[in-house]
This record gives structure tokens, sequence and C-alpha cells, in this order.
């Protein structure tokens, strides 16, 4: 596996979701499809993501026609041609970062103006991207966000609306924590 594509913690990610069964074989026949994984934090959207990509990678994919971004990472280099240049699959991990991030935080002090700009042009970055997915044609996709509130809070609710009218969506169920240990 490219580890360009396939981190580590990700190189023997499996799934049995029939959607993703789906989804490979669209793209195995040249077929267009567009997958959004959403569900709470830890509930394996990201690990199912990059299971699917192994799966087209062990069927012979060639690793330039697949791309992965990370939300988080989009602000530092982001070119607003990213998504049009992009590989004919992408991989946009974390569309919920911003929301995420401070869900359940109570009492939170503004940040510096520095920070808020930087922030918000971070944000402008995924929202850039997330659009410019949505409206792709002939790409096929795979995206994770935690729920459809947060992804229209952090989108906007017209971006949320494009890419819930284009992909199959999944919601994942939150996985069982392993029990914390009290010494």
């Amino acid at each position: 596996m490219p580890e360009h594509l396939i981190p580590a913690r990700y190189s023997d990610a499996e799934t049995s979701l029939p959607e993703v069964d789906r989804w490979c074989s669209a793209i195995l026949a040249g077929s267009r499809a567009r997958l959004l994984l959403l569900g709470p934090c830890m509930s394996g959207k990201t690990h199912t993501a990059y299971a699917a990509l192994r799966r087209l990678l062990a069927a012979g994919y060639p690793p330039a026609s697949l791309g992965v971004y990370r939300a988080y990472e989009m602000a530092r280099d982001y070119n607003p041609q990213l998504i049009e240049q992009a590989p004919p699959v992408i991989f946009l991990d974390d569309l919920t970062d911003r929301s995420d991030n401070v869900a359940g935080v109570k009492n939170l002090e503004p940040d510096e103006p520095e920070i808020q700009a930087l922030m918000a042009m971070h944000q402008g970055a995924v929202v850039d991207a997330a659009e410019r997915l949505a409206g792709r044609a002939g790409t096929s996709w795979i995206a994770c966000a935690s729920n459809r509130e947060r992804l229209a809070a952090d989108l906007g609710e017209d971006v949320a609306v494009k890419l819930l009218a284009v992909a199959d969506v999944v919601e994942l169920s939150p996985r069982p924590q392993r029990p914390v240990l009290d010494w």
C-alpha cells in the first residue's frame, strides 16, 4: 500500500459495511460514487474511509487516481483549485472538525484576533473545498463529518444540503469505549 495515502495506523483497516462495498464496486466499474460517513467522535469514520481506499488499492486501482485531504490541514496551503484539479477519487476527512473540537466545552474564552483570523481562513478553505467537491461532476469521493447539524453549522446550510443531496449517507453508531481502569 502506498504509505503516502494510507497512514500506518490504518494499514490494516477493514470494514464490512455494504455501502462501502457498493462505493468501491462502482468506482472499480468506472462509475461515479459519493459516500458521506457521519458519526460521533471515535465511531470509525476515518477507519472506514481508509478501509475503502485500501480495498480500491488492493483491487489494482492506481494510487495516483486517489487524493487524501484532511480538513484541519487545508488552510496551510489551500489553493481554490485543490479540488478542481484533484484526482478522480477524493477522501476529505473531518469536515466538522471546527465544531467537534469545542463540543461540550463551556465558558470558552474568545481567542486573540490573530487566532480568530487564522481560524476563519481555515474554515473558509474547508467550506470552499466541500462546496467544490459537491459540485465536481464525474468525481467520486468519500467524506467524514460528525452529524448533519454540525455539517450545516461548520459549512453553512447551503453547502451541507449540496453534500447531502449528492451522496449516499451512512450514519455510524458510537463504538463502545474501552473501560477506564482505576488503579
